[in-house]
């Protein structure tokens, strides 16, 4: 019998993987579920599990930068993804398994085969580190987008990007240079352009920020971020310890 944690975000996307494991892997229990990569650390301690099945787009902490935070994988991990073409590419050259959401039965069936036929359990420290790697690679081959103005498309290098500010039904783009665009979209709309490259966090209903452009956190109810153009970003209450977190897992 193989020990199994599910870990996603979204509670429909657990109920779902649960069922179809109970109905189609008699060999595997869940033991428990987590909805963040914080908590997943947590239940990971607690239960040991022999497989985790493992979404990777995660709010304030994604797959990636949760097994960073642990010292010894010492389970096999079946990553979960509705698309993300990125992280399949990275997942594929590290040799690692990964299902697409809704998952199929016959992909889940012999996703689970696999890790029962291994002889042991765990990733190897080659595969950990090769796809951190190819990660690290994918987010620098992407760091352009192309925002809409009144004259047409204009690229801006993420990297560039300080902050983003919503404005009702636009958003503001303050950039390192000091330029600021206002384009019209909606924050929600550029959170989920950016998704792709984890340093960018939503640190307030109306604030993305770069945290790689993070000079300083204040503590606060919620807090507040010194950037580094001098702007000050509240933190609402609801995102201080997410902020706290990826700030000091950087």
């Amino acid at each position: 019998m193989l020990n199994a944690i599910i870990i996603d975000d979204e509670m429909f996307c657990i109920e779902t993987l649960k069922y179809e494991i109970e109905r189609s892997c008699p060999d595997v229990a869940v033991v428990a579920t987590a909805q963040s990569g914080l908590n997943g650390i947590e239940v990971i301690k607690e239960y040991d599990p022999d497989v985790v099945f493992l979404d990777i787009e995660m709010p304030y902490m994604n797959a990636f930068e949760m097994l960073q935070q642990i010292d010894d994988i010492d389970f096999d991990i079946i990553f979960t993804t509705a698309y993300n073409q990125f992280a399949i590419k990275a997942i594929k050259v590290s040799a690692l398994d990964y299902l697409l959401k809704p998952v199929g039965k016959d992909e889940l069936v012999a996703a689970v085969d696999k890790v029962a036929r291994k002889s042991h359990t765990g990733i190897s420290g080659k595969s950990l580190q090769l796809l951190m790697e190819q990660m690290l690679s994918n987010q620098h081959d992407v760091r352009k987008i192309a925002l809409p103005t009144v004259h047409g498309l204009e690229m801006i290098r993420t990297d560039h990007i300080v902050v983003v500010e919503a404005d009702s039904n636009y958003t503001v783009f303050r950039l390192l240079d000091g330029k600021k665009l206002i384009i019209a979209k909606t924050l929600k709309q550029i959170e989920e352009m950016l998704s792709e490259q984890n340093q960018f966090l939503r640190v307030h209903q109306s604030y993305l920020v770069n945290l790689h452009h993070v000079e300083r956190y204040d503590k606060g109810k919620g807090g507040s971020l010194l950037m580094v153009n001098a702007s000050r970003i509240p933190v609402s209450r609801s995102k201080k310890d997410p902020v706290v977190i990826r700030l000091t897992s950087m």
